[in-house]
């Protein structure tokens, strides 16, 4: 494949680009024995746009994970190459945890110097990986402080107060050669969010808030650790079964977009889901295979919530014969006031594990649980050192890549072992499209924008039957009110005198290039459109000196509009509007199942996808497909609607599209939602295809990557391989 990494960017830019891109500075220098030598670009970039707001208590715990890199790195590219090119003496050779590890981890005396030092430091080993790959340890800030010779001070970013140096941390002369990056001198593992979306989250009055609020308040007074998130959102009282099926016409039109337009979806279950792809005409079911899940912290209802949903939806119960967890000590003892809300964070993994298990009912599913503050993904790498899934999915990014240069190299080295030992990796692209508002430049997001990795774009699903028909459209969504609304008894009709302009954007999938890895082999047929050039916040296109990694690779459903139908415990709210729909199992929770979306969702739907495909070359004595981008790039694309090709392009509506969100409380309240499109300021014409400055487009694109799968067809290409 020939993948190179960007050493810094080199971009033909104004010196404004200069400083959002610039990476921290420091080099490995010789020392004495009781000399310090520096350890390389060890500052976050994000640091330089934050604010300093304080100094992080010397008392306080951190975990640092020293990283030592793998020894003979040119040899490992030019394997993973080999193994993925077909007609290559090693095509498909791929090997054991044990054979990667003798030919790549690095030496066990030096890891065990690194250990030593630690110790030495006044530091408490934590964990290390049979590879070696980092050593894990925990201390006190002013031991950090003492031990690296650097601040520990407390930064504003994007609405978090954040732990972080400024300096280039100093290291003892004997491990100066050896440790390649110290992650955890700063708090950037909690910059790392889920990409779920509620779409029935967040309307709330006021009245509402201060109920949802205190339901909050009492749940926390009674329990130690974070209850069950509240259920705060408000379905809608009309919704549709398939796209269309039931339709509203507006006395006047919203705009650009007609005047008849389909009550959003009521979400689709697992079985429209696998009618959307063609998985139900397929007889793989994924036994067999193993697919791995990677989020923080750990629901404690999961097996209560996914067996309850397999019940409602005539799925497989879950067992210690099909899933597993792996939890460290001490993961559910968090509190709900915890930083980084572990609450979200059980929706998150309640989503991800019913989604693969609804693509693929009989795949084992792995998940693996970590804290927010894990400097070194510990769990995502056991899984790969290890070798314990064949698919690993990730729903979860770093919303854009200012990250220091070194975690970036030290996160690739996962995921070339992933690759080597025939492993699929698997991350979500986000929901936030360009996130040129929220940084300044349009990219992709690490760790999706990894060239080891598949990036898994999100598009708007408009399955009309179940018979498979479809429209679908790249993930944009803006929306608007209607003005002066009153919607019939029947929800037929809606009284209005137009959409109240302008329509805002509300999410959209994420994409884009990388702004720090250059474009891997199999993406040399992307055009240099995409790859080439980035957008700054004003709009203004800068060119790179060369072509750059793009993301996504494909894409499956993600607007949360047309989204997945998922079921969870949740704490009672105490007020009909929010409790209405769900089973009540105690004095305190029940359980709901409502929609949600985002490309958190369309990650899993594609590990559940390739769990069906490995299960067909398993049967056929093959290797599971392992690193499937490199594959993917050679299918063959077919035309939307198409039903013989492995992928099938995105492009945008040919007309308007949209939805409409009712309130079951309130029936003068109706967005207009849009499908991939938004109105130009006049509200006359609509711009198609829009996800902030990314467009739909036939063929690659930003928001799609190369299209979605059609499962009959990509299980039988990927079998030839």
């Amino acid at each position: 494949m020939n993948i190179t990494k960007t050493v810094g960017l080199a971009l033909a830019t104004a010196s404004t680009l200069a400083v959002v891109l610039a990476a921290a500075p420091g080099s490995i220098a010789a020392a004495t024995d009781d000399a310090v030598s520096a350890a390389p670009k060890n500052v976050s970039r994000w640091v330089a746009a934050a604010q300093k707001v304080g100094s992080a208590a010397d008392s306080q715990t951190v975990h640092v994970s020293m990283f030592l890199g793998f020894k003979n790195k040119d040899e490992l590219k030019t394997l993973i190459a080999a193994q993925y090119r077909p007609g290559s003496a090693q095509y498909q050779k791929f090997l054991s945890p044990e054979e990667f590890r003798a030919r790549f981890a690095p030496d066990a005396d030096k890891v065990a110097l690194v250990q030593d030092t630690l110790k030495r430091l006044g530091f408490t080993l934590e964990y290390t990986p049979k590879s070696g790959l980092f050593v894990q340890a925990a201390g006190s800030v002013a031991q950090v402080k003492s031990a690296f010779g650097v601040s520990q001070d407390l930064y504003s970013y994007k609405g978090n107060t954040l732990r972080a140096n400024r300096e280039t941390p100093h290291l003892p002369a004997r491990i100066a050669g050896i440790v390649t990056y110290v992650a955890g001198l700063d708090d950037t593992a909690r910059l790392r969010k889920s990409h779920l979306i509620n779409a029935h989250a967040g309307d709330l009055d006021a009245a509402q808030s201060a109920r949802i609020a205190a339901a909050r308040r009492n749940a926390d007074a009674i329990s130690t650790n974070a209850p069950p998130p509240v259920q705060d959102g408000i379905r809608g009282k009309f919704c549709s079964t398939y796209y269309g099926d039931h339709t509203a016409r507006l006395a006047t039109a919203p705009g650009a977009y007609p005047q008849t337009l389909p009550w959003e979806l009521c979400s689709y279950t697992p079985q429209q889901l696998r009618q959307a792809y063609g998985a139900d005409k397929v007889a793989q079911t994924g036994k067999g295979v193993r697919v791995g899940i990677v989020d923080d912290y750990a629901s404690p209802t999961i097996e209560d919530d996914a067996n309850r949903y397999s019940k409602n939806h005539g799925l497989p119960q879950l067992t210690y014969l099909n899933f597993a967890q792996i939890v460290p000590p001490g993961l559910y003892n968090v509190k709900a006031s915890d930083p980084c809300g572990p609450q979200g964070w059980y929706e998150e993994e309640t989503l991800d594990v019913e989604a693969v298990h609804s693509m693929a009912p009989a795949a084992f599913i792995i998940y693996g649980g970590v804290t927010c503050t894990d400097p070194g993904n510990a769990a995502l790498y056991g899984m790969i050192d290890d070798h314990l899934a064949d698919i690993v999915t990730n729903s979860y990014g770093f919303n854009g890549e200012a990250l220091p240069a070194d975690f970036i190299e030290s996160e690739n080295q996962f995921f070339m072992q992933a690759a080597a030992e025939g492993m699929t990796i698997v991350f979500s692209s986000g929901d936030d499209g360009d996130v040129a508002a929220a940084n300044g430049i349009a990219s992709g997001s690490w760790e999706a924008t990894s060239p080891y990795v598949t990036g898994v774009g999100g598009t708007s699903l408009a399955l009309r039957n179940a018979a498979g028909v479809k429209q679908e459209w790249g993930w944009g969504s803006y929306r608007a009110f209607l003005a002066n609304a009153k919607v019939a008894a029947n929800g037929g009709s809606i009284a209005t005198s137009g959409a109240e302009l302008p329509f805002a954007f509300y999410g959209g999938a994420g994409g884009g290039p990388s702004l720090s890895q250059l474009a891997p082999a199999y993406q040399a047929a992307v055009p240099f459109l995409y790859s080439g050039f980035t957008t700054l916040g004003s709009g203004t296109r800068v060119p790179f000196e060369t072509a750059h990694r793009v993301t996504p690779d494909i894409a499956m459903v993600a607007d949360p509009y047309t989204g997945f139908l998922d079921g969870e415990t949740y704490t009672k709210a105490g007020d009909p509007t929010f409790d209405s729909f769900c089973k009540s199992l105690s004095a305190t929770t029940e359980y709901c199942e409502i929609g949600i979306g985002g490309t958190s969702l369309a990650s899993p739907l594609f590990a559940g996808v390739l769990a069906l495909a490995n299960q067909a070359r398993f049967a056929d004595k093959k290797p599971a497909i392992g690193f499937v981008n490199p594959a993917l790039y050679t299918l063959a694309v077919g035309a939307p609607g198409t039903k013989s090709s492995p992928i099938v392009d995105v492009q945008a509506p040919s007309i308007p599209a949209a939805v409409l969100r009712g309130y079951i409380n309130d029936q003068t309240e109706v967005r207009v939602v849009t499908m991939n499109s938004v109105p130009n300021a006049a509200g006359t014409a609509p711009v198609e295809g829009a996800d902030t400055s990314y467009l739909t487009r036939k063929g690659y694109d930003q928001v799609t990557g190369l299209g979605t799968p059609y499962v009959p067809a990509l299980i039988d290409a990927l079998v030839a391989k």
